[in-house]
Parts: C-alpha cells; sequence; structure tokens
C-alpha cells in the first residue's frame, strides 16, 4: 500500500515509464498514507477470517500507530528524505553530502518538516490516549487518529521540499488525500455517534416485543 501509493500519487510521472521498477521497494519511495490505508484493509479481512470487533479492535491500536509514523520520521531524518524547503535564512537543518536533500538544495538550511511531524505524531499520540479515556462511540477513536493526523499533514506539506508539483486544485497530492481522508473520517466519527445514540433504542424495542409475545 505505502509503495502503491508513493508509485502513483507522487511519482507516477516516472513509473509510468518505468512499470518495471514498480516492485523495486530497495530503490526508495513508500508513503504513510497508504500504509495507513492498506493496513487497515488487511486488518478488516483478518479480522472477518476470525470473528472479531475489526471496529473496537482498531480504536484499541490506532494510537499506537502514531509511535510507528514517528519512528519512521525519525528514519526520514537519518536519511535525508521528506525534508523540508529552504528556511531563507540561517535557521534550519543541513543535511550531509549523499543524501537527497543536499542533492536537490545543496548546503541550504531547510525547514524540519519531517522532525516536526515527528513531534506532533507524539503529541497526537497522547491525545488519542486522553479521548480513549472519555465516553465515546464505537469507531470515532480510528476517525480521531485519521482526522488529527490529516490536520498536521496538511499543514506541513507546506513546508515539504522533496516534492513541490501541484496535484489537484492546486494542492500537493499529500495535501489533496489528507482533505479527503478528513472528510471521510469526520463524515464517519458523525455516523458513528448517531449510531450509537440510536442502537439502545432499537434494543429496546426487540426487548419489549419478545415480552409481548
Amino acid at each position: 500500500g505505502g509503495r502503491l501509493w508513493d508509485v502513483f500519487f507522487f511519482d507516477w510521472d516516472y513509473y509510468s515509464h518505468h512499470l518495471l521498477e514498480i516492485p523495486f521497494v530497495w530503490q526508495g519511495g513508500m508513503a504513510v498514507q497508504g500504509g495507513m490505508l492498506a493496513g487497515i484493509a488487511a486488518g478488516i479481512v483478518y479480522c472477518k477470517l476470525h470473528d472479531i470487533d475489526w471496529v473496537a479492535l482498531a480504536d484499541i491500536i490506532s494510537p499506537s500507530l502514531l509511535i510507528g509514523q514517528s519512528i519512521g520520521r525519525m528514519a526520514n531524518l537519518l536519511n535525508g528524505d521528506a525534508f523540508g524547503t529552504p528556511t531563507g535564512g540561517s535557521f534550519g537543518i543541513l543535511y550531509p553530502e549523499g543524501t537527497l536533500a543536499y542533492k536537490t538544495y545543496g548546503p541550504v538550511p531547510l525547514w524540519p518538516a519531517e522532525v516536526w511531524e515527528g513531534q506532533l505524531d507524539i503529541v497526537i499520540f497522547a491525545l488519542l490516549l486522553l479521548f480513549r479515556t472519555t465516553k465515546h462511540a464505537r469507531g470515532q477513536a480510528l476517525c480521531m487518529y485519521a482526522m488529527l493526523y490529516s490536520v498536521v499533514r496538511f499543514f506541513l506539506e507546506m513546508l515539504r521540499g522533496d516534492y513541490a508539483e501541484p496535484w489537484m486544485f492546486g494542492l500537493k497530492s499529500a495535501q489533496a488525500t489528507s482533505l479527503g481522508f478528513f472528510l471521510v473520517a469526520l463524515g464517519f466519527f458523525i455516523y458513528c455517534g448517531w449510531l450509537e445514540k440510536h442502537q439502545p433504542a432499537t434494543k429496546e424495542k426487540a426487548v419489549g416485543k419478545k415480552s409481548k409475545k
């Protein structure tokens, strides 16, 4: 999922002419949004096969996903990718020779986009743990995860310098997909809350009918 998302949403101009290189993951090119989507889909299939409530399980594990994403951004920093644009001043990260960031901009201070995203992932992790302690409907923790991360990703993309071409409506590909994820998650968040309120009433009616019989 991470690979295909990168191929089709970030590097299709290249891979459309090099189709045989699509499976070559060792050349680099993975996207966390695709990994999230494919991972959730695979989890749903697994839960269905083993008769597990996938919504409840997703609510439980969704905060931990942010820890993995934060570690991934640490790897981006060490590897010199997912970097930011030039800051225009003396503040920023100077990447060493041999990294994609140096190859793209040279010895110029860049915004620490990947560092800030890794830190904000931890903030979202803490917020989700707090949200889990409150009364909420099934599925809303997963929706909250998708919404909060999408907001962070949307705005940090303004600082990303590893790709800059607009993809749709003047937005970068990750911004457009983040907006889409946010709207879908918001819709499901509202639906889950509505469903939670109406399910008890449905159960009470069913019990009432049985008692009358």
